[in-house]
């Protein structure tokens, strides 16, 4: 197998990601946050809206964080296997030191929104540092639990609020979360206009992302290490992947949306009516890598060197985008009510810059402005 072709195929499928994963978070800085999980409670005022909230839920909602996780998992690898054989006396220390950096851009990073994810990365990253290596059966069990284990504890989360979405405030939830806050603005406009923010619901949400991040950075490291990763199996193999992958995630996600429009967004549904989505995250992960494998062979290599392009820029890429969304949605038009579809517009707008810039740049530097800054500071030099 080419190295160059592993990589070539790596860099497609993180570009994407990284580009998809702008959907999402496009909305955390325009609209109440309520918005991105109770549907209908901000932005949804006629058929092109709901189109976008179908849409994002199905193909996108913690899929491409997924997605991106798992090329995420397969870099780490990558970046051992590397040092090993430049003859570096410890990559795994290296590679720990490596991710430390990243929590501490994260943490920086954090200081300009608090959705950031680069602090569950460089924390996650330790975890898979030193299981990468273990045999695979027990890394298939260990990513199943720790990318499931949001819908392992939803219901017994659910029920520590009532149906109105309070806290049900015994003895024990008002030791543990003393804010006696429920679903708060994760649910609710009001409260989310009101910046309040209830712990218990946060708490919910910071261990299902950690957890979640770390299951499929090790689904990144079983299929780095059975070859799936590297875009050179049989095509057949990848047009499986697809079909079963997407088969199976679509009416997953799709059962979702039903569950909580059928119950009109009830309280009582609002963490476990997501369920049928996080469950859906795994194969659509595999459906995706399979047709992106797929379409970085068979598109032509004018088109894809964009999208991988950006995959190679994907840090410098992830932080712009923080910076396009502060400085379009809270500075320059902060006072603005946005429909899903201007969003999604913006998004566009932003892809188109971020795929002929990435271009450009690569053109005349072989590494984006942050991956230099990063990989500097790892070798000191």
């Amino acid at each position: 197998m080419n190295s160059n072709e592993r990589i070539t195929n790596l860099d497609f499928i993180r570009g994407f990601s990284v580009l998809g994963i702008l959907i999402m978070n496009s909305l955390s800085f325009s609209l109440p946050l309520s918005a991105y999980f109770n549907h209908p409670s901000a932005a949804v005022d006629g058929t092109i809206d709901w189109v976008h909230v179908f849409i994002s839920e199905i193909f996108v909602s913690q899929k491409m964080m997924g997605l991106f996780s798992v090329i995420f998992g397969a870099g780490i690898v990558i970046f051992i296997d590397s040092a090993n054989k430049k003859n570096y006396k410890r990559p795994r220390l290296l590679s720990v030191w490596r991710n430390s950096l990243l929590l501490l851009f994260g943490i920086f990073h954090a200081l300009l929104w608090d959705g950031d994810i680069l602090r569950i990365y460089g924390i996650s990253a330790i975890l898979i540092i030193f299981l990468y290596k273990k045999n695979i059966k027990l890394l298939v069990i260990l990513s199943l639990f720790f990318t499931l284990f949001g819908s392992i504890i939803a219901y017994p989360w659910q029920g520590f609020f009532d149906s109105e979405g309070n806290l049900i405030l015994s003895e024990v939830n008002i030791n543990i979360w003393p804010d006696k806050l429920g679903l708060s603005s994760y649910w609710f406009v009001e409260a989310d206009v009101k910046g309040v923010k209830g712990e218990a619901i946060y708490s919910y949400f910071g261990l299902d992302a950690t957890f979640r991040a770390i299951g499929m950075m090790l689904l990144g490291v079983i299929l780095f290490r059975s070859k799936v990763l590297s875009g050179n199996l049989d095509i057949k193999i990848y047009k499986r992947m697809t079909f079963f992958g997407l088969a199976l995630g679509i009416p997953l996600g799709i059962l979702s949306l039903l569950w909580l429009g059928l119950n009109d967004y009830n309280p009582d549904i609002a963490i476990i009516g997501f369920i049928p989505n996080k469950l859906g995250i795994i194969p659509m992960s595999i459906g995706y890598i399979g047709l992106l494998s797929i379409l970085n062979k068979k598109l032509s290599f004018k088109i894809a060197s964009f999208i991988r392009a950006c995959g190679r820029m994907a840090f410098t890429n992830y932080i712009t985008q923080t910076l396009f969304c502060i400085i379009f949605f809270n500075w320059m038009l902060n006072d603005i009510e946005f429909t899903r579809k201007e969003i999604f517009l913006f998004v566009v707008i932003v892809w188109l810059i971020q795929l002929i810039w990435s271009k450009y740049w690569l053109g005349l530097f072989s590494h984006g402005p942050l991956e230099f800054v990063w990989r500097k500071v790892t070798y000191f030099k």
